[in-house]
């Protein structure tokens, strides 16, 4: 199976909480503020990185799965219109969602900090952290539903290319999952803009 990992698109949250985005920003309003919810649509930069993504993706998908968050569902359905497929073909997973912060989910660093009383939660850059206590996600339950999903598409789509639109901190994580033996401490080093395409061969 070839597994093609897509980031979706640049938003709003992604900008303001400094979430891995370089470059330039819009001019239009922005959307999000520290504090608000997290889960909202792709901005302009976000819909364009999609748009020009779809050039580079493989001709035949033979399936797509994505996170049922706002700006993955956005994302996957921007690619399926493009290549002709039916939107009701878009498999929606709750494996593919971002990890949660809980309570700290929607503050940029310095606040997460002040809420968590200066307590670390973890890193994740190196998949090893800890939200439970701000009633979020750990690294751990994190590890076991991805890994158990990639098991499942490997065992259901032999000899077949399925895109999956999700977030960095699953991406991050199935490097992990897939290269962590092999090459310990990778996540670190993994580079994962938004738009970016991952692949592997499972």
């Amino acid at each position: 199976m070839k597994l093609l990992l897509l980031r979706h698109g640049e938003t709003d949250v992604n900008r303001v909480l400094e979430h891995g985005v370089s470059g330039p920003g819009h001019n239009e309003p922005v959307s999000f503020k520290p504090g608000q919810d997290t889960n909202i649509s792709l901005n302009v930069i976000g819909q364009n990185q999609i748009e020009e993504i779809i050039n580079i993706l493989p001709t035949a998908i033979d399936s797509i799965y994505a996170s049922p968050l706002l700006r993955t569902k956005e994302t996957a359905t921007i690619i399926a219109n493009a290549k002709g497929i039916k939107l009701d073909g878009i498999i929606f997973k709750d494996e593919l969602k971002e990890y949660h912060a809980g309570k700290l989910d929607e503050l940029t660093t310095i606040d997460k900090m002040a809420k968590a009383g200066g307590k670390n939660w973890g890193s994740g850059a190196l998949c090893e952290y800890d939200y439970k206590p701000w009633d979020g996600d750990s690294s751990e339950t994190i590890y076991a539903r991805v890994k158990e999903f990639i098991e499942e598409l490997k065992d259901s789509h032999p000899d077949k290319t399925v895109l999956c639109v999700t977030s960095g901190g699953v991406i991050r994580m199935v490097y992990k999952i897939l290269l962590s033996e092999k090459s310990p401490g990778i996540t670190k080093h993994i580079m994962i803009k938004n738009g970016s395409i991952h692949e592997f061969k499972l």
